[in-house]
């Protein structure tokens, strides 16, 4: 039997032919990016106060400065360090005061004097924004929850566009179901634009979701089946730098555009860039022979081999046209495994409970610190550059560990270490914002290396069975995380620190809970649904101590990868990466 990956270490697992078409369907994850993190900007809100409409009149009747009306018309509060500031909900109503004796005297009565909301609407400061969807549509004091319901239902449409777009470029092939998503990112981008009221912003920016996970889902696994085996995790990897790098020229782009409607239609008028790549990407050879159009497949099969410098296997591709041809005839008896087979055992089903936690919550908190940037102090735009910058560190280091030290160490570290340095944000004054700023920085570091760890840690804690299964459900978990992690930002409103404390609570439990989950570095992949539930539980297939993994695992491992797309006897299979990518890896 030959399987088409035999095809491919003969042409090239990673030759020029694969990698110039990388980095032509990777191109696109740069609008990903930019589009994910866009409501940093979008939907910034400037510092504001309400407006007095009478107040105008009565300054210009009895002469008050600027300051002396602002005295006249907003209260005092204090912030989270017990600073007096002025008020940015409430208001003075000037309409119920007489207004009789000095400005001196009048001060002093202000404390007996009503006090009611921005019924006359808000004043922006717009020295920095000068629009935001927040400022056309006054989304701020008691609506305030309106703009991160927005990013929520973002989410929402990612979770949908993995689901639908997994399953449409199985049945209408990968290169036509990128460019429908790079075309419906287009439309659906510069119509955001133009919405006229916030409901028709939200319902675009949810068709914006759903066209950036598919296009970053699709290109992940049109570049997964034209490279070997061995290349697969550094292909997804490098997707994943592309998306972080139009992350952070996001924020020069901001920097530049200081209003959301221009913005917005630069991040969107990026994908027009992008059409042309239909003359230069092919389609995915693997997906072709999954669907009988062999000769298509060998088509470019065979340009493969001429750009890559080697002979086109004839007698190598014959041998596996015919394995395909069995292996078509023959019945499929195997067991359909669901998702109730991730938690029938006790052992399993308590490895299921810590992964899926830790998927959600490290899915939570990276957009959690990603789009609240702002709220560190200092400069916005600096904030967001560098909170993309730190991720690349964090996925090298990530990398380098746990093949040194295992999975399970070195997640638990950077889980709970990122955790501790949010939590840390509590003792650090506002007026310490370079601190501030450092340790959020520390726990973007650990929660995005954790990323990386967790999904490689959970493909090897599930058996073959249902690891593909696993990591899908454990990435429908993570979506949850994403959608509740704008509603966690909100709890700043109750008390500036708690949003990170919440952070880095769930985080460090996080941590801990994977005491409980085994090492797997230097042990051999669990087969079967009882292997798996014996794994962890001292059997035999645990390796008495961690080393790395013997050379016949590892390629059980890459024989493993094909799961993620279809093998070339599957006529139609759900394309697991619709599931289990994350903006983590991201997404």
């Amino acid at each position: 039997m030959v399987h088409y990956d035999a095809v491919l270490k003969h042409v090239g697992e990673f030759g020029t032919y694969q990698k110039r078409m990388c980095f032509f369907a990777f191109l696109p994850s740069l609008s990903v990016g930019m589009h994910m993190m866009a409501m940093v900007f979008l939907a910034a809100t400037p510092a504001h106060r309400c407006r007095a409409p009478e107040g105008a009149v009565l300054a210009a009747r009895y002469n008050w400065s600027e300051p002396e009306l602002l005295n006249m018309t907003i209260p005092w509060t204090k912030d989270d360090d017990g600073r007096q500031v002025r008020h940015s909900c409430k208001r003075y109503d000037l309409t119920t005061v007489e207004l009789n004796g000095s400005y001196r005297n009048l001060t002093n009565q202000r404390a007996i004097w009503n006090v009611t909301s921005c019924d006359a609407g808000w004043t922006y400061d717009r020295s920095q924004y000068k629009t935001s969807i927040t400022i056309d549509n006054n989304i701020v004091c008691d609506d305030k929850w309106l703009a991160n319901m927005a990013q929520s239902i973002y989410m929402v449409g990612v979770l949908i566009g993995s689901i639908t777009f997994g399953d449409l470029s199985d049945r209408f092939g990968r290169k036509v179901l990128m460019f429908v998503g790079i075309v419906l990112n287009l439309v659906s981008g510069i119509s955001t634009m133009f919405a006229p009221n916030f409901t028709a912003f939200v319902i675009l920016r949810l068709f914006v979701g759903v066209s950036s996970m598919g296009i970053y889902l699709v290109n992940f696994v049109l570049a997964c089946e034209i490279v070997g085996p061995s290349r697969r995790t550094l292909v997804g990897t490098v997707d994943y730098v592309f998306f972080v790098l139009g992350y952070m020229l996001e924020a020069g782009l901001a920097y530049l555009i200081r209003t959301w409607t221009h913005l917005q239609l630069a991040i969107s008028l990026l994908s027009v860039l992008w059409l042309p790549l239909w003359c230069v990407v092919t389609e995915s050879p693997r997906w072709l022979l999954a669907k009988g159009r062999t000769e298509e497949a060998r088509a470019i099969v065979e340009k493969m081999a001429k750009t890559n410098g080697v002979d086109f296997p004839d007698a190598l591709w014959e041998k596996m046209v015919e394995s395909k041809d069995k292996l078509t005839e023959t019945p499929d008896n195997d067991r359909f495994y669901s998702a109730w087979d991730l938690i029938r055992t006790p052992n399993l089903a308590k490895k299921s409970a810590i992964i899926f936690y830790n998927w959600g919550v490290i899915t939570m908190v990276y957009y959690g610190l990603s789009l609240n940037t702002s709220a560190l102090g200092g400069d916005d735009y600096i904030n967001f550059f560098l909170s993309g910058l730190v991720e690349f560190p964090a996925l090298l280091m990530s990398i380098i560990v746990i093949e040194k030290w295992g999975r399970r160490s070195p997640h638990i570290m950077f889980m709970v270490g990122g955790g501790v340095a949010c939590i840390c944000t509590l003792f650090v004054p506002s007026d310490l914002f370079p601190l501030t700023m450092t340790l959020a920085m520390i726990g973007k570091f650990g929660i995005a290396a954790s990323f990386n760890i967790i999904y490689i840690w959970t493909g090897e804690i599930y058996p073959t069975v249902i690891r593909n299964l696993g990591l899908g459900v454990s990435s429908m978990w993570a979506r949850v995380g994403g959608i509740i992690s704008p509603f966690v930002a909100l709890l700043a409103d109750s008390w500036r620190p708690l949003p990170y404390i919440v952070f880095g609570g769930v985080s460090v439990l996080g941590g801990i809970l994977c005491l409980m989950l085994p090492e797997t570095l230097g042990a051999p992949l669990p087969q079967t649904l009882e292997e798996a539930e014996d794994f962890g539980k001292g059997g035999s297939l645990l390796c008495p101590k961690a080393g790395h993994r013997k050379a016949e695992d590892r390629k059980e491992l890459e024989a493993d990868a094909p799961d993620i797309t279809p093998s070339v006897d599957t006529a139609s299979s759900m394309t697991n990466p619709s599931f289990y990518l994350s903006f983590e890896t991201g997404l």
